[in-house]
């Protein structure tokens, strides 16, 4: 076998890459004083004979004969990742109690250390060039990537190498705009994931996957369903979030073994030889978040020390009634309202930003329940949404609430109401006259649903009957639209049926029609 210690990976890129401090943080104080980066397997003994994951695999198989096969399988992705990462690569280490990380780049090749305390044997030669980035300071999309439960990953997408690379020169994150482009299916979202450990992708190509568009109950059960049986999870969940916000998929047999075989993320432990249990569709919470929610998220802000006026000047050009008071990470600081700018200019001279803003704004995270919130939004008028780090990322208002309340009642009082018009209209039709294929509904007496008037439409006599002023196709043609529209908004979804402007402009276009001819004066 090829000894590992004489090579260096040889891709020639620089690369940034995760590795964690333990599941509790017990490494992190070790890999900072003794400038290297360390991972766990106690049980397993040097890996610098490997030449292939393959070969740590047979080493983590013999280590661990209790563990799964896809248990071994994951940790030695992990541990190759780790054995192979190029000297110059950055290193980041999430603190796991302090809000910070820590950024090195790795100077040296793997290493076992056979005296070390177990734990502690596996390392790699870092030079921590800031250890104590804060976690605000990162931008969401880049932390949320760090955050993937691999005790060894790759940041891999949108410019995360660059970035951190930038973090570790400023400690400021650029950033990165543009869209993430999807993987092409489900099997190269299980591909990324095996080979970087983590994907990033929104919510609504996460279910594109599957050919689907709108989180409908049955999707949400479909794709949990899916991503189960790959192995994988998702954070945080697809319907926690809106449609075009990034979740991260990675593995769901994540943790390396710590204390003992069969180790797994919170201390449980599964018995020799289980498998993780598949999560059922049913074990989902099903809670409405605030996430659901689209919500404004390119809000305007201040800063504690700015002039009051730079506060003034935003809330009257773009009517608002609050602005959100942040540090240089955009940490929430506090809000300022007209009544605390009005109460800041009584005191004469020069006011700012501090003396106007009310400290303890009203604040929620995406994940919190919705329905728990509405009362207190409706009585400040806002809430300010903040991430883990109490970063802004967005304000829902009392006039946002109302206007996803239009938007999820609009489509069905118009169905309702287009239902209703089209059963006046067509009342007058005798049993003789109806089209074969729904005589048996009017003689069971039942309603005929929004589908079954197509028939009457269509034939010759009845649309004659009907004598109404416009072209046969064209009302075929829209009837047959919102019908599949009324479908597709019978089962639940997490997304506004209102989404889909299309139909629910065609649904009110038709009713339109529907109102002219019913001899409605309001048409």
């Amino acid at each position: 076998m090829t000894d590992i210690r004489m090579t260096t990976g040889g891709a020639g890129v620089t690369r940034a890459w995760t590795v964690r401090g333990g599941q509790s943080g017990e490494r992190e104080q070790a890999a900072l004083a003794e400038g290297r980066a360390i991972v766990g397997w106690e049980e397993l003994g040097d890996l610098s004979g490997c030449a292939s994951a393959d070969d740590v695999g047979e080493l983590l198989a013999k280590a661990y004969p209790e563990e799964a096969a896809g248990t071994i399988d994951n940790w030695k992705r992990q541990l190759w990742r780790f054995i192979t990462m190029d000297i110059g690569d950055y290193v980041v280490m999430p603190r796991k109690q302090l809000p910070v990380v820590a950024i090195g780049t790795l100077t040296g090749l793997y290493e076992y250390l056979p005296q070390a305390a177990p734990g502690f044997r596996h390392v790699r030669s870092t030079d921590w060039l800031r250890p104590s980035v804060e976690r605000a300071a990162i931008r969401g999309d880049l932390r949320d990537s760090m955050g993937a439960f691999l005790t060894v990953s790759e940041l891999s997408r949108r410019d995360a190498a660059m970035r951190v690379q930038v973090l570790a020169e400023t400690g400021s994150d650029p950033g990165y705009v543009g869209a993430v482009e999807p993987p092409s299916g489900p099997a190269e979202l299980v591909h990324d994931v095996q080979t970087s450990g983590t994907r990033q992708l929104t919510a609504r190509d996460l279910i594109g996957l599957w050919g689907w568009q709108r989180r409908a109950a049955e999707v949400i059960d479909l794709v949990d369903h899916e991503l189960a049986s790959h192995g994988l999870r998702v954070d945080p969940h697809f319907t926690e979030v809106q449609l075009d916000r990034l979740v991260t998929v990675s593995a769901k047999e994540t943790a390396e073994a710590e204390d003992a075989p069969g180790a797994v993320p919170g201390g449980g432990m599964r018995a020799p030889g289980e498998k993780p249990d598949v999560e059922r569709p049913t074990d989902r919470d099903l809670t409405w978040r605030i996430g659901s929610l689209p919500f404004v998220r390119e809000v305007i802000t201040v800063r504690v020390g700015d002039p009051l006026s730079h506060a003034v000047t935003p809330m009257i050009e773009h009517d608002f009634s609050q602005l959100p008071v942040v540090d240089h990470n955009s940490v929430l600081r506090g809000v300022i309202t007209w009544e605390g700018i009005a109460r800041a200019q009584f005191g004469g001279g020069t006011a700012t930003v501090s003396q106007a803003m009310d400290p303890h704004p009203e604040t929620a995270r995406e994940q919190e329940e919705l329905f728990r919130r509405i009362d207190r939004i409706q009585k400040s008028g806002f809430t300010i949404i903040v991430d883990g780090e109490n970063a802004v990322i967005g304000i829902l208002t009392s006039t946002d609430l109302a206007g996803q309340l239009k938007a999820r009642i609009e489509p069905f009082t118009l169905l309702e109401e287009l239902e209703r018009r089209m059963r006046r209209l067509t009342r007058h039709f005798s049993m003789d006259e109806l089209p074969q294929k729904i005589r048996k509904t009017r003689e069971l007496g039942r309603q005929f649903t929004l589908g079954q008037y197509a028939f009457l439409l269509e034939d010759p006599h009845c649309w004659a009957k009907l004598d109404w002023p416009y072209d046969q196709q064209h009302m075929l043609s829209r009837l047959r639209i919102v019908t599949k529209y009324r479908n597709e908004l019978a089962h639940w979804a997490v997304d506004a049926p209102a989404e889909d402007a299309e139909a629910l402009a065609a649904t009110a276009r038709l009713l339109k029609l529907l109102k002219i001819v019913d001899l409605d004066p309001a048409a």
